[in-house]
């Protein structure tokens, strides 16, 4: 998988973090693509069939411009790619924070964009 985020009108470089004992899952996954949620201070798109059990590195406070494998608590199903740009909703008003954990994969280079990302908008790794 290329180190890209495509939406319907930007494309945004990303980072991959190599250190992450998930990432090999991730980058071959070809299939990782949803339709955008924007919410406060981050951007995400779910997936239902990208089940990677977590292996020790999950946490809930990120930095600006990670992108961040998050699993949802309430329904087992639910996975999702999330790209932090600001505070968000969890938050403290210091960093981004997960509503539930979620393991850094990687960071965008330009974050600032991801800010007009809108909500309905087609997201694509790679």
């Amino acid at each position: 998988m290329q180190s890209i985020l495509h939406t319907e009108t930007k494309t945004l470089e990303i980072v991959w973090d190599e250190s992450c004992g998930i990432i090999n899952q991730i980058k071959t996954n070809t299939a990782l693509e949803g339709i955008a949620t924007h919410i406060q201070g981050e951007v995400f798109f779910y997936q239902y069939e990208l089940d990677i059990p977590f292996n020790g590195e999950e946490k809930e406070v990120f930095e600006v411009g990670d992108v961040v494998y998050w699993k949802s608590q309430t329904d087992k199903t639910k996975f999702g790619i999330l790209f932090m740009y600001g505070n968000t909703t969890y938050g403290d008003g210091t960093k981004p924070r997960t509503s539930s954990p979620g393991i850094k994969i990687g960071h965008i280079l330009n974050h600032k964009v991801i800010r007009s990302i809108e909500t309905g908008e087609q997201l694509k790794l790679g």
